[in-house]
């Protein structure tokens, strides 16, 4: 059952912080909180990470603040301020002790503690995310963070789709895997305008070495009128999902967040008179 849990944090000094990169922050904290509550769940989540790559059953954002307290690529965030973080979990054995693990650990940023002011949670089930899509004519992604991409502009639905199709096979009850047939049905999709869309890089540091990646941000729109009502109904499915998977590579480290806004088809009104 994919999850996504939200931790409001309040920092006990200043804090500052590098926001592009500040996905990898979020990444350590759900593992130091998964390893406070169970080392060995922490551990399968991280082995399973490692041998599904694309699957991986979990993704990050970025740690959030304010605005005020942001100027340009850093957040300065004040004594008593807050941050958020949010971990998206796919498989619902992670969740509870994750949250347990929230409320235990010593959390820490930047050698900063942070005390832990509340959690939400919100689920969906993937049962209910295949029953109770609409048959979608039109998707519109919202690319919220630097997003890994293939260089194809504009990206074909399916290579779009990429993350969250693997996630959802990894992860989904055998039973409610989809086909590999829908990738197929995907190229019908069609590209709309206006699309706005651009390159963008992030730096990461992994110890002395810096990593750039090249990157999108930005919208993307799709017709699929071309669809049938099936093939629509799993691909809305599986847009909703990539809310909770995110899109392209790296999503463990706070990559491919994505806001999804669905136009479900509706059915012409009877003309005036008809009986």
């Amino acid at each position: 059952m994919p999850a996504m849990i939200t931790a409001y944090l309040l920092a006990s000094d200043r804090l500052l912080y590098e926001l592009p990169s500040s996905g990898r922050l979020v990444q350590s904290m759900l593992f130091r909180s998964l390893s406070a509550e169970s080392k060995d769940l922490s551990r399968k989540l991280h082995d399973l990470s490692s041998s599904l790559g694309m699957g991986a059953p979990y993704s990050v954002t970025r740690l959030t603040t304010a605005r005020e307290f942001v100027r340009g690529r850093y957040a300065s965030v004040p004594k008593g301020g807050e941050v958020r973080a949010t971990f998206k979990l796919l498989r619902d054995e992670f969740v509870d002790p994750l949250v347990e693990g929230i409320l235990k650990a010593d959390l820490e940023v930047n050698g900063v503690p942070l005390e832990v002011a509340e959690v939400k949670i919100g689920r969906k089930d993937y049962e209910n995310l295949l029953l109770r899509s609409p048959v979608a004519r039109r998707v519109i992604f919202k690319l919220i963070t630097n997003t890994i991409l293939d260089k194809e502009f504009p990206p074909p639905l399916p290579h779009v789709l990429e993350r969250p199709f693997e996630a959802w096979n990894s992860n989904a009850p055998e039973e409610l895997r989809l086909p590999g047939t829908l990738v197929r049905h995907l190229y019908l999709a069609e590209p709309e305008n206006p699309t706005w869309f651009k390159e963008a890089v992030v730096e990461l540091w992994f110890g002395d070495e810096r990593v750039v990646r090249e990157s999108w941000l930005g919208r993307l729109s799709y017709s699929m009128r071309r669809l049938d009502a099936y093939v629509g109904r799993m691909a809305a499915a599986l847009m909703r999902f990539a809310e909770f998977s995110g899109l392209g590579r790296r999503t463990t480290m706070g990559f491919g967040v994505v806001a999804v806004r669905l136009h479900p088809h509706r059915k012409g009104r009877s003309k005036r008179g008809s009986a």
